[in-house]
């Protein structure tokens, strides 16, 4: 039975929505979550409306004096108005280069809040892997007891050299040792688990998944959506640089009220249309192949992600074979010890065989079935690192 079978189906895309699993983070980081979202949207609705101009009022109070003239105070109050409403494609391409861009920071925070999510999952997943690697070298060390009592009989009846039992002995120390490091490794991993999550670890039940279509994993790649994101942006970027060399059709309007002693009241409109562009700009021609050269690097960009996604998946492919190869390796020898513990208990019960041989074959199946129980989270995590990439319906 192949590996991803042995994995029930359930959709790490529904799994990872924010509204549904902001639990699984902690406080403070899905608040930071909450103002990067707040900030897009406001940056972006700032880019979007940024060409339009402000409306100017100002107003100026002075006094003169002199033999002639006497004295003289003049206020003067204006409101002025000067808006492009046409620059050659400019103004399109800038509401068009703000959605971009609101799209591309969109896809950033997704990335960054499913990357978060899948940390605190893998922490999970790798605090069970320690879990079952701990009760694995337990056995081991059982075993590794049960060969030195073995060993040590047989010193003392002659029949074996002692670096035999010296063998056993420093054996059963290092499994020991592994143990001890396997606990610390785990606790660290808690301690990074409770940086992520404020939930407690034994309350959750992470989703399992299972190997996915390529082209649905490609469809679905956030990274790729991005990108296109980042080639749009540069395309627009573009246009908007070659319509700032381009003529602009402006409006104009004012309004002007001066008080003064010789006009006590000289109130004015003004209303026009103008037409501008740069005649020398030195540093045109290289402006605009920038931008063209930022363009045709980001299409570049959105065919090597795709060749990496690709490949990425399909490494992750192989990498689930090889581990649906070592669990048939480990569940033929998990049958093999049954049969092996079923004739062995017969003879211990007709008194040819010791209990330490039952212990010892029980020991050793035990390592065969969590070592399978191991190689399912190895695959998840695999898995995993797929499914946190991916945004939408699979």
């Amino acid at each position: 039975m192949r590996l991803t079978k042995l994995i029930s189906l359930c959709l790490l895309v529904s799994f990872l929505s924010a509204s549904d699993n902001s639990s699984l983070l902690s406080k403070f980081k899905q608040e930071k979550l909450d103002i990067d979202k707040q900030k897009i949207e406001l940056e972006s609705d700032n880019l979007k409306y940024d060409w339009i101009k402000q409306v100017m009022g100002s107003y100026s109070t002075s006094k003169t004096s002199g033999k002639r003239m006497g004295d003289n105070k003049l206020d003067t109050f204006s409101i002025t108005f000067d808006q492009p409403v046409f620059k050659s494609g400019g103004i399109y391409y800038a509401i068009k280069y703000s959605g971009a861009n609101r799209e591309f920071l969109r896809l950033s925070t997704k990335l960054n809040e499913q990357n978060l999510i899948k940390n605190v999952i893998s922490s999970w997943l790798s605090m069970k892997k320690y879990d079952l690697q701990i009760q694995r070298q337990k056995f081991l060390i059982q075993n590794a007891k049960i060969d030195i009592i073995r060993k040590k009989e047989q010193y003392e009846s002659g029949f074996l050299d002692s670096s035999f039992l010296d063998k056993s002995i420093l054996s059963k120390t290092t499994f020991e040792k592994n143990l001890i490091d396997m606990e610390s490794l785990r606790y660290s991993q808690l301690m990074i688990f409770k940086s992520l999550s404020d939930s407690n670890y034994m309350d959750i039940t992470p989703p399992t998944f299972v190997m996915i279509d390529r082209d649905k994993y490609i469809n679905n790649s956030l990274i790729l959506q991005q990108q296109l994101a980042q080639q749009k942006r540069a395309e627009y970027l573009k246009k908007m640089t070659i319509s700032n060399y381009l003529p602009t059709f402006s409006i104009y309007a004012g309004y002007y009220d001066s008080t003064n002693s010789i006009n006590p009241d000289d109130t004015y409109n003004q209303v026009g249309l103008k037409v501008s562009m740069p005649l020398i700009d030195v540093n045109r021609g290289r402006t605009i192949e920038l931008r063209q050269l930022e363009y045709l690097k980001s299409k570049i960009e959105l065919q090597d992600s795709e060749l990496e996604e690709c490949n990425m998946y399909q490494d992750s492919v192989k990498k689930i074979e090889l581990l649906d190869k070592k669990m048939k390796i480990v569940v033929h020898d998990a049958k093999l010890y049954d049969s092996l513990l079923v004739s062995t208990k017969e003879l211990f019960e007709a008194g040819e065989k010791t209990s330490y041989d039952v212990d010892t074959l029980n020991n050793s199946k035990q390592t065969m079935l969590l070592d399978r129980q191991i190689y399912e989270i190895d695959a998840q995590k695999i898995l995993l690192n797929l499914y946190a990439k991916m945004h939408g319906e699979i």
